[in-house]
């Protein structure tokens, strides 16, 4: 993401105003997002839940300059807009089938997630889709690991999700498998 921030802002500064334009919603998305994942992050481990107050209207934050953006920059925006829509929805109906699967172990807040985290991830390529929810397991399951050989917690033992899912997410938007 800051090399693709970076790369607008050098063709913004040559004269192309539809790349100073898209660098800005760009970095619009990074701000939104990462001051909405530290709040949610705080709730979620304080209080396991993720507020719809806070959740849903990222759709709108992170989604509106999100398309944006592609439609400024991309060499072929239809197809950009409808990989990054698709991400989305292929996220939100993962974490629903995982949720119905768990018997409600995972939150309705984190499926909602999802489909938030899901635009930014698959905004960069599928591939980094997979590689930002390898990254959400791979960590929430160390973690939860490390509790249980630490004996601090049960297989039985409910564990917020969302900060794995928002670090993972993080993590693979500032190192994107593209």
């Amino acid at each position: 993401m800051l090399e693709q921030i970076y790369n607008l802002a050098v063709e913004g500064l040559g004269g192309r105003w539809q790349s100073a334009l898209a660098c800005v919603l760009l970095v619009w998305v990074v701000a939104c997002y990462l001051v909405a994942a530290a709040r949610l992050w705080v709730i979620d481990v304080r209080e396991h839940r993720l507020p719809d107050r806070i959740v849903l209207p990222l759709y709108a934050l992170l989604g509106l300059p999100l398309f944006w953006v592609i439609l400024l920059a991309s060499p072929d925006s239809f197809a950009q807009t409808r990989q990054t829509a698709y991400g989305a929805a292929v996220m939100f109906g993962f974490y629903a089938l995982m949720r119905l699967a768990s018997r409600g172990a995972l939150g309705l807040g984190d499926v909602k997630l999802a489909g938030v985290l899901g635009l930014p991830l698959a905004y960069f390529s599928p591939l980094n889709l997979l590689w930002g929810n390898l990254l959400i397991f791979l960590t929430g399951g160390l973690y939860s690991l490390a509790l249980i050989l630490t004996r601090r917690a049960t297989g039985r033992t409910h564990i917020a999700f969302g900060p794995f899912m928002l670090l993972g997410t993080t993590i693979a938007l500032f190192f994107p498998a593209t």
